[in-house]
């Protein structure tokens, strides 16, 4: 009895352990691709297909050692044939290799099922170039680079066209252009035409990149990655109502560039590879018209094509006789366009002249490399002469900013000197001797007068300045100021500006533009007086906006006249 009952739970038992392992034998993951030869920069679809019903996904990690995983997406179906049930669920990955050669789609795990590996043969041969061949994907990427042995700073351009024959999305993607030792920059915006190859009309996106490589040796531009989405001709309403859709990649292929060192045969103290380089210069007034004591500004432009601004170095100018020099600030710009970079610097000196007469400046030289002829050449811009009048007034060497000691004593040895030689040459006896002891004395006299004048003069002028900085003075100068802008006229904006700020903070030494605009401490003002001397000496013609510079100063102009010494301190610590 007990053994036929147990007999019978035994054949239960067999029974349920076979359904069971037929039912595991029936659900299984299986793994194909849509092609198994490709090139390096191509695509392949990997399916995934299981009959189980599973809410769980594969596990798809062992895929990232030798591809990119650049979109997954799943479906379902279910079929139904003579009243039998069949269904599977699909999950598409698209595949970008990252090299070439034999590689191996791994076994893929999911809940206990295992898929079988799969071999690939990648070459590094792009079959784009078989443009009219239907084996091409529908996107591929064309590379062109203008220079392969560029020297160490010189600018390269790299090319990157990207091809493709089915609509796309907006959500198209490109991997960053990242260099090791280069400097990366992209020209302009990108560009997008049609074109048609070997009969069939491709789309094109065209993109433009400016490299510097920073050090000489073999350097790597790294494979671009395209990605977007194509619509699913098998997904209708996906198409229509949705951005879903079938992935697609593309991937340029890899340049590398020998970069030489700088040649031991250039001499110049910075090293400065270019397609072209100008030197020019203007000035804010006539070179025969300055009067000693007044201000003039000389503005020096250089341009380079294929260097960026902050590769030119400044501009050095030596210590002149006769003139005082003050810089004003340096500005730098770049300009992208389809062949390259255009950097320019700006430098701007004010010129005081302490002295009438003709004051010789030196020419000015900036030495470069030109990587067409590949010959050192030095750009110059010739001797100035500057004419020097006197100035109406007087005493204006007693009263230049920097030396007013010195000029004094000048003008003692060059003139009382002269005077007493020829008073010592005109007969004998006692008549001239004591004439010249007496016109002696009365130098001395003249000179002690002029030192208790001044002395007891300077502490009056301060204290006037310290305590009426803003009276007609500054109204008068303040409209001059502001007429020059409604006017638009430039050259007066610059020169009517300084006098104002000298006239608004009662100091006449501020009698450059640099030192007035770190009086007003404002970047806003700093930026569009840039823009004016860039209007006025690059070349480049800017349009300043004179209303908005008006109504920057006169807000500037109350600030000035309603701050008091400690005014802020509230602000900074509030308590």
């Amino acid at each position: 009895m007990v053994k036929s009952i147990f007999f019978k739970l035994s054949k239960v038992l067999i029974l349920l352990t076979g359904l069971f392992l037929t039912a595991q034998g029936m659900a299984a993951l299986t793994a194909s691709v849509d092609r198994t030869h490709l090139a390096e920069y191509e695509t392949l679809e990997l399916t995934l297909r299981t009959d189980s019903d599973t809410s769980a996904a594969p596990d798809l990690s062992p895929l990232e050692n030798d591809f990119d995983i650049l979109g997954t997406r799943q479906s379902r179906q279910v079929r139904i044939i003579n009243g039998k049930n069949e269904s599977w669920r699909d999950w598409i990955i698209t595949l970008s290799p990252k090299k070439s050669g034999r590689l191996l789609i791994p076994s893929l795990q999911l809940e206990g099922m295992t898929s079988k590996a799969i071999r690939l043969e990648v070459s590094n041969t792009p079959t784009e170039q078989k443009a009219g061949s239907g084996g091409i994907g529908p996107v591929f990427i064309r590379t062109e680079i203008s220079n392969e042995t560029p020297y160490v700073q010189e600018e390269v351009i790299l090319t990157l066209k990207i091809y493709y024959r089915v609509q796309l999305y907006d959500d198209r993607r490109l991997s960053p252009v990242n260099i090791d030792g280069a400097i990366v920059q992209q020209l302009g915006e990108t560009r997008n035409y049609d074109t048609v190859m070997d009969g069939t009309r491709y789309g094109v996106f065209e993109l433009n990149f400016s490299i510097h490589p920073q050090k000489p040796g073999p350097m790597d531009i790294p494979g671009l990655t395209f990605s977007a989405t194509m619509p699913d001709r098998r997904d209708t309403f996906g198409s229509i109502f949705s951005m879903s859709g079938k992935p697609v990649a593309a991937r340029s292929a890899e340049i590398t560039l020998n970069v030489r060192p700088q040649p031991d045969s250039f001499k110049g103290t910075v090293w400065l590879p270019a397609r072209k380089l100008t030197l020019t210069d203007g000035w804010s007034a006539p070179l025969d018209k300055v009067k000693v004591g007044d201000a003039i500004t000389r503005t020096i432009v250089v341009e380079a094509e294929g260097l960026t601004g902050v590769q030119l170095p400044a501009i050095s100018m030596p210590r002149l006789d006769g003139i005082n020099a003050y810089p004003d600030k340096s500005a730098t710009d770049d300009k992208a366009t389809d062949s390259g970079v255009i950097g320019s610097r700006i430098e701007a000196i004010a010129l005081i002249p302490t002295r009438p007469g003709k004051i010789e400046l030196p020419p000015v030289h900036y030495q470069w490399f030109d990587t067409k002829t590949r010959t050192e050449k030095v750009a110059t811009i010739p001797a100035k002469t500057i004419t020097v009048l006197p100035s109406e007034n007087g005493e204006v060497l007693t009263t230049t900013p920097d030396i007013p000691t010195r000029t004094t004593e000048k003008n003692e040895e060059t003139v009382c000197p002269p005077v007493v030689a020829n008073l010592t040459t005109q007969g004998p006896g006692w008549l001239w001797p004591s004439l010249s002891a007496l016109f002696g004395l009365l130098w001395l006299i003249t000179l002690l007068a002029l030192w208790r004048c001044r002395s007891s003069r300077k502490p009056t002028i301060e204290s006037s300045a310290t305590t009426e900085p803003q009276g007609f003075n500054e109204k008068e100068a303040w409209q001059k100021f502001e007429n020059a802008c409604n006017a638009n006229d430039l050259i007066q904006i610059r020169r009517c500006f300084i006098e104002w700020v000298q006239a608004l903070s009662g100091n006449s030494g501020l009698s450059t533009m640099d030192r007035c605009l770190k009086k007003l401490n404002s970047d806003p003002l700093v930026a569009s007086f840039n823009q004016l001397e860039a209007s006025l000496y690059s070349g480049h013609e800017q349009k300043l906006d004179t209303r908005e510079l008006i109504m920057l100063c006169t807000q500037l102009r109350k600030e000035q006249k309603n701050s008091e010494p400690n005014n802020g301190l509230n602000s900074l610590y509030p308590g």
